[in-house]
């Protein structure tokens, strides 16, 4: 995980959205490039061998357009420690993980065709830092502060409960695109935020 790939998502709220495009850019170049030839000098193939390049560009194309804006909203999160209610902050991470996946999960299936293609694919992802990680991080870290602050219990794992915040809204719109079918999106998150069992408390009125 390099430190310059993890200070997209931990810059600043000034050119936030720019570093996270540049850090996908970084990582479609990587992908796009060809593989380096194999030993028996047969020459190098495409990355993309075993399914569509269209659908691979896709996919690149909706990542550099829509991550930075969810990355924003996963960053604002922390502004939010100490204020408003700590359900009602988590609600808009989780529509926003939901809205995020959503968006993205039909052409990210649609390049999964080949077991060459998935390994090239972690591989990169994991070079440029894309993946949950830096989302987990931010609910961690929002979390974190608000059990500081004893507006939630005190023995909250707050880096399991991101992970389950993250891995349910990831779910809930997996199975909405597989399925066609599942709670409305306020329901859902409405009763995955209480299932996380933080012990959150009212915020008193203030003038």
């Amino acid at each position: 995980m390099g430190t310059d790939d993890q200070s997209a998502w931990s810059s600043s709220a000034s050119g936030h959205g720019d570093a996270v495009r540049h850090q996908v850019l970084g990582a479609a170049a990587d992908i796009l490039r060809p593989a380096p030839a194999p030993a028996d000098g047969t020459g190098g193939r495409p990355v993309v061998d075993g399914s569509d390049p269209s659908a691979v560009t896709l996919y690149l194309a909706l990542l550099q357009d829509r991550l930075p804006v969810f990355a924003r909203v996963m960053k604002d999160l922390g502004a939010r420690v100490g204020r408003g209610e700590v359900a009602d902050n988590l609600v808009v991470a989780a529509q926003a993980t939901i809205g995020f996946y959503r968006e993205i999960l039909a052409a990210k299936v649609s390049i999964l065709a080949s077991s060459d293609q998935i390994v090239r694919l972690r591989q990169v992802f994991q070079s440029h830092d894309l993946g949950p990680q830096a989302a987990y991080a931010e609910v961690t870290g929002y979390l974190a502060g608000e059990r500081d602050l004893g507006r939630i219990a005190a023995d909250v794992d707050c880096t399991a409960a991101a992970r389950l915040l993250i891995g349910a809204c990831f779910n809930h719109a997996f199975m909405k695109m597989l399925l066609g079918d599942g709670p409305a999106d306020d329901e859902f998150v409405t009763q995955m935020i209480g299932g996380l069992r933080l012990g959150h408390h009212p915020v008193p009125a203030t003038d």
